[in-house]
């Protein structure tokens, strides 16, 4: 029997059964009465679904719910595992199936507590726009008839439910499901808890550090909105005139008069299992930049996009198309979505592409908070508010259940409990609890949103969608045939003028009234916006809107936005090559392909200059004699400064040698001074570990002394050694020939799992500053140099699109490791080996070159 013959046996023996919503009839069509929008009618006409030769299916049908069905459907037959774990994770029930090494991950979920806000976010999306929950209503019907036929034995259980995998069936899945996910999903592009964990452990140990690093300082002067629309206070100009905001070069003000604390000896256990915890959840890069018509080889737009996200197998994005606008309907929409939430949430129509990246707005407080003996209120802003306790228990696969406290304090957050892996005298003194408030405690609309941009004609209408989002902090671009945009919405709280007071990049007094949220937020004229209409382009890659962060100084700004930005490593380099492309010529297809693949170092740019400065001084200053005359010395000065293009390329050795000088520099400038804590900094990102050292390296800092006691030529030379004996202890000698960046870095495309879905490592390009990102951790746990340097996280896929000259936006991709997530299928693996070698292909969409790409089709009949 052919698959598509089976599945429409099926679908025609139980038209109405929609899972858990039950039997139910209703009207099929998309104007007019369309009946119970909490229902799915069945199919009102056959669907078909066209699997290309890379297993993305285009999918075409009557009306826009039989294409969302059909889309249900079948991302349920290539990723019902993958999508199972992730509604596991949102509910805080990995542990069941997993076992004891997600139970800190389910904390943080039942933490935050998902499913009621995915509920209310459901609740809203039913009560504004039951025509889009109608929508998400289809395609859980159509995820169902998978689940359905796999209980049933009609179709075989997918890897990882199997008897000698872990042993259980899938459930049915209910609409809310998808809005518990997305809003797990918008807590991950929200989060900054590990960043304002570690910042906090070093202000109330290590004081002196954080006054001296100037934490919220960019590594490189590069910001996303363009000159000509940046505000006029405390932003970079346009080029030509003055630079952004320097710092004087005077000693810190606001020194810490207060002795510093003792860090608990055990604080790297707590800090390493936090980072561990918030894994799932972390907040990650991404590039995407347009460029306008007047650039451009074909006078038309173009936009380049690479989503940064765990590397795992399966992806986290399932690439789709579905075409109901043939046939009259809204959509004609490809590109990737998140595999458990409807739709394409990265993609384009017939007229608009969009983009994103993590925009890094501040919308989450941390706060020490004063409970009542009898814990039923908080002291909070000079009020008592009452808290509403509730236990929450963890079932683990194979032991005992685990249960544990937080308070929920209406309008002002969640008080955390026991419920963080995370001893609380780390962050709050010892008669206080810690209350976390995040803007996501609401029922909020950002998927009418998501389903808005898909239907969109033009970019116009597309800023019009994307207003409707009001948490998670995505720096949204896009571009139709006659312009492009950078346009971002969601809510940030609007903490007022900064006006010389702290900035809540810390855990802050909750006895503090100027802390507390309003409910205001800032309006739409401070929120990051352009259409560059003088500079031509637009650039961002997690980096500073405006140029805030170019003193080092928050108090000193028109409005606070946020403070953990990307260095700027990445942006400035894409800003480098288009500058060079649009004074050269017109800027092609295969120019952005190259700008995304680029693995230029900056960091290399900023650093290597200071060891050839300082090598120059070894043969004549008698401080440096005990680095005279060592022969592999001089071989790696010459690789480092002479011959190693700064590319983080694989054939490169020059790569690897640079890579272990800029850790071993990292670690001699900063080890003694944060001492416990410089393991959990290099975990959470070592990218912002490099920046520290560049900046102090160069004397960015005013204060950089203060932190290389010893001297900076001294630790320069001591970084150089370090990597020598590395070099040689791993690889016999300094000699380039030796070694290369590949036999050390890779990517590991892994599953929480494991098994025949652990997709291994493999040798890729880039590092942790590239456009093409790759970032991986030098040390462990225990500061030796790791045997491997995998990273784990990086591009998702990667678009460049333009637009013919009717306006259909054109895009070419790639994309890892492959769309399905069944390890016998062909396109478990397919599409890897084109990512890693940056080869990109034409993503079909209109009709035609979907039918030439065809490889399978399957049909669903009503």
């Amino acid at each position: 029997m052919t698959r598509a013959l089976l599945v429409s046996l099926l679908v025609a023996c139980n038209p109405a059964d929609s899972g858990p919503s039950g039997d139910t009839t209703g009207d099929t069509g998309d104007t007019g009465d369309l009946g119970d929008p909490e229902v799915f009618p069945g199919l009102s006409a056959p669907v078909d679904i066209h699997i290309d030769s890379r297993g993305v299916p285009h999918i075409y049908g009557e009306t826009d719910t039989d294409v969302f069905f059909a889309a249900g459907y079948q991302v349920a037959v290539d990723r019902l595992f993958q999508m199972d774990l992730m509604r596991r994770r949102a509910y805080g029930r990995g542990a069941e199936v997993l076992g004891e090494g997600k139970v800190d991950e389910d904390r943080i979920s039942r933490l935050f507590d998902f499913p009621r806000w995915g509920k209310l976010d459901a609740e809203r999306l039913l009560a504004e726009s039951p025509e889009d929950y109608r929508l998400f209503v289809a395609w859980i019907a159509g995820v169902n008839r998978r689940i359905e036929e796999v209980n049933s034995g009609a179709a075989p259980l997918p890897y990882g439910f199997g008897k000698a995998e872990l042993n259980y069936a899938p459930e049915p899945w209910e609409p809310v499901d998808a809005l518990v996910i997305g809003k797990m999903i918008s807590f991950g592009n929200s989060n900054v808890l590990e960043y304002e964990f570690l910042a906090t452990v070093v202000s109330r140990f290590l004081p002196a550090v954080l006054e001296i690093v100037q934490l919220p300082r960019p590594g490189w002067e590069a910001y996303t909105v363009p000159p000509e629309d940046r505000p006029s206070s405390g932003a970079a100009p346009a080029a030509g005139g003055p630079g952004p905001k320097k710092s004087s070069g005077q000693v810190a003000k606001n020194r810490s008069q207060e002795p510093a604390l003792t860090l608990p000896a055990d604080a790297p256990r707590h800090l390493r299992r936090l980072h561990q915890a918030l894994s799932g959840f972390r907040v990650v890069g991404s590039n995407n930049w347009s460029v306008d018509g007047r650039f451009t080889a074909n006078g038309r737009p173009m936009i380049a996009n690479d989503p940064h996200q765990p590397l795992q197998s399966p992806s986290v994005v399932y690439a789709v198309h579905v075409n109901s606008a043939d046939a009259g309907g809204k959509f004609d929409v490809a590109g990737f979505g998140f595999a458990g939430l409807p739709g394409v949430q990265l993609g384009h129509n017939r007229k608009v592409q969009w983009a994103a990246t993590t925009g890094f707005a501040d919308c989450m407080d941390l706060y020490e908070v004063l409970l009542a003996p009898d814990e039923t209120t908080i002291d909070i802003g000079g009020k008592k508010a009452p808290v509403v306790w509730r236990d929450e228990v963890i079932k683990v696969a194979g032991m005992g259940d685990r249960s544990f406290r937080v308070g929920d304090v209406e309008g002002y957050g969640v008080l955390t409990g026991d419920a963080l892996p995370l001893d609380q005298a780390l962050v709050v003194a010892s008669n206080r609890r810690l209350l976390i408030n995040w803007t996501g405690f609401r029922g909020t609309n950002e998927a009418q949103a998501f389903l808005g941009m898909g239907k969109a004609q033009s970019i116009d209408e597309w800023e019009k969608a994307v207003d409707l989002i009001e948490v998670g902090t995505f720096n949204w671009m896009a571009a139709d045939a006659d312009g492009i945009t950078y346009h971002l919405n969601t809510n940030v709280p609007d903490r007022g003028a900064p006006g010389g007071r702290k900035m809540p990049v810390t855990v802050v007094s909750g006895d503090d009234p100027d802390f507390v949220w309003t409910g205001a937020f800032l309006p739409a004229d401070k929120l990051p916006r352009s259409r560059a209409p003088q500079t031509g382009f637009i650039v961002t890659a997690n980096n500073d809107p405006w140029g805030f962060t170019g003193d080092g100084d928050l108090s000193n700004d028109p409005w606070y936005y946020g403070a953990y930005y990307d260095p700027g490593y990445r942006a400035g380099r894409v800003e480098q090559r288009l500058q060079e492309l649009t004074q050269a010529g017109k800027v092609t297809i295969a120019d952005m392909q190259a700008i995304q693949s680029d693995t230029h170092s900056l960091v290399a740019d900023k650093m290597l200059p200071v060891l050839a400065e300082v090598y120059a001084k070894v043969a004549t200053d008698d401080t440096l004699l005990a680095y005279r005359g060592r022969k592999d010395l001089e071989v790696l000065n010459e690789l480092l400064t002479k011959t190693w293009n700064r590319r983080m390329d694989r054939q490169e050795s020059g790569a690897l040698a640079f890579h272990a000088f800029a850790h071993f520099l990292v670690k001699r400038i900063f080890e003694d001074d944060l001492a416990l804590v410089f393991p959990s900094i290099m975990d959470a990102s070592p990218v912002y570990a490099l920046k520290f050292a560049a900046l102090a390296a160069t004397g960015m800092y005013p204060n950089a002394n203060e932190l290389m006691q010893q001297g900076r030529d001294i630790l320069v030379m001591e970084a150089l050694v370090d990597a020598a004996d590395w070099l040689t202890a791993e690889f016999g000698a300094v000699s380039p020939h030796r070694y290369r960046w590949g036999d050390r870095h890779g990517t590991g495309f892994r599953n929480a799992y494991g098994g025949e879905l652990d997709g291994g490592w493999h040798p890729t390009d880039g590092g942790e500053d590239t456009v093409n990102v790759s970032g991986s951790s030098f040390f462990d746990e225990n500061l030796d140099v790791q045997p491997q340097f995998e990273s784990n996280d990086g591009a998702v896929f990667r678009v460049v699109t333009s637009f013919a000259a009717d306006g259909v936006p054109q895009a070419v991709v790639n994309f890892p490791p492959g769309n399905s997530a069944d390890p016998a299928s062909p396109h478990f693996a397919d599409t890897r080996s084109d990512w890693i070698e940056d080869r990109y292909h034409h993503y079909p969409f209109r009709r035609h070159e979907v039918e030439a790409a065809t490889a399978e089709t399957v049909t669903l009949e009503p």
